[in-house]
C-alpha cells in the first residue's frame, strides 16, 4: 500500500513537472534573447525583471528539488499507511497549485512583453 501511495504521489509531480517544463521551453523559444523577463507583478504593473533562463526556469528547478524531498520521505523505512496517505495527500495537493501559479506567471510575463512589444 505504501508503495502504490508513493507511485500514485509521482504522478501527479510528473504531470505537474512536464507541464511546467513545456510551458517553460515555449516560453524560453518565444522570448528572443537578451530580453528581461517580468518575474513579479502588483496590480498588473512589473515590479521584478530576471534575465530570461533564471525567470523561466528557477521555478521548476526548485519545484523538481521538493519533489525529490517528498520522494525520499515518501519512502522512508518506517512508513506506516497513515504517514504514506498524508505525503500522498501532499503530493497530490502541491503539484497541481504550483503548476497552477507557474503557468500563471508565465503567462502574465508573456502578456507584459506583448503590450512592451518585446516578443
Amino acid at each position: 500500500m505504501v508503495s502504490i501511495l508513493s507511485f500514485a504521489g509521482d504522478a501527479f509531480q510528473i504531470i505537474g513537472l512536464s507541464l511546467m517544463c513545456s510551458l517553460s521551453l515555449a516560453a524560453h523559444r518565444r522570448i528572443p534573447a537578451g530580453t528581461s523577463t517580468p518575474v513579479a507583478f502588483r496590480a498588473g504593473q512589473v515590479m521584478v525583471r530576471a534575465p530570461k533562463l533564471p525567470a523561466l526556469w528557477l521555478f521548476p528547478v526548485l519545484v523538481l528539488a521538493f519533489g525529490l524531498w517528498t520522494k525520499m520521505e515518501s519512502l522512508a523505512p518506517d512508513m506506516n499507511t497513515n504517514t504514506a496517505i498524508i505525503w500522498f495527500g501532499v503530493r497530490a495537493t502541491v503539484a497541481p497549485l504550483v503548476a497552477l501559479a507557474h503557468m500563471s506567471q508565465v503567462r502574465q510575463a508573456l502578456a507584459a512583453l506583448d503590450r512592451e512589444g518585446s516578443l
